[in-house]
Parts: C-alpha cells; structure tokens; sequence
C-alpha cells in the first residue's frame, strides 16, 4: 500500500515538475520577445497595479509567484490580467497590492504580461 503511495506520490511531482517547466519555458520565450521586440513596436509598455500575488513554487533560489494585475493603458479603461514570474527573494519584500509597476505586454497576445520589477 505504501509502495503504491509512493509510486502516485512520485508521478504527480513528476507531472507538476513538467507543467512547472513548461510555463517557465512560455515565460523565457515571453520575455525574450518583449526585449527583441520593442525595437519593433509588436509590444507595449503599461503601467500595471498588482492587486495579489501568492507564491506558487520556488524554483532553486527564486519564488515563483502569481499576480494578479489591472492594467493600466493610457486613455482607455483599465483591465484585469493575471501573470506569473519568477521574482528573487530580494525583490519579493518590495512586492505588495496595491503598488505600480511597469510591464511589458504582447501585442499579439494581452496576456503575456512580463513585470519590469527594475521599476520598483
């Protein structure tokens, strides 16, 4: 029985770990192309005012966290939109809602929201 445990206990961290590693990856790719892409106008810059975050994993040193965001575009009504990111834990101590950051969103895709946490 408890062999049985183990083997269900093994396999669903192995399932989190892929699903971990699968959004950490669609985060590089998406930070990736907000840096090539601001040369090329295929990204915005908005203000965004985090709402709440909760941190989900960590992932060696850093923690993963979950924000919730409104974004703030210039001229036009705010939105919610929700992101997860990888913050140091130097970072995470200035993190809280209610504060204003700057991020990066896709043209192509709203959702892809990256936190420019240098802002702070």
């Amino acid at each position: 029985m408890a062999v049985m445990q183990s083997v269900r206990e093994r396999a669903y961290a192995g399932d989190r770990m892929a699903t971990l590693n699968e959004m950490l990856a669609a985060q590089t790719g998406a930070a990736n192309r907000a840096a090539a892409d601001l040369t090329q106008q295929s990204v915005l810059r908005r203000t965004v005012m985090i709402t709440g975050m909760r941190q989900i994993a960590m992932v060696n040193f850093d923690l993963l966290f979950e924000f919730d965001l409104t974004v703030l575009p210039d001229g036009a009504p705010a939105y919610p939109a929700m992101t997860q990111q990888l913050v140091s834990q130097r970072d995470v101590r200035r993190l809280v809602p209610g504060l204003t950051v700057e991020a990066t969103i896709d043209l192509a895709n709203s959702a892809a929201i990256w936190l420019d946490l240098g802002s702070l």
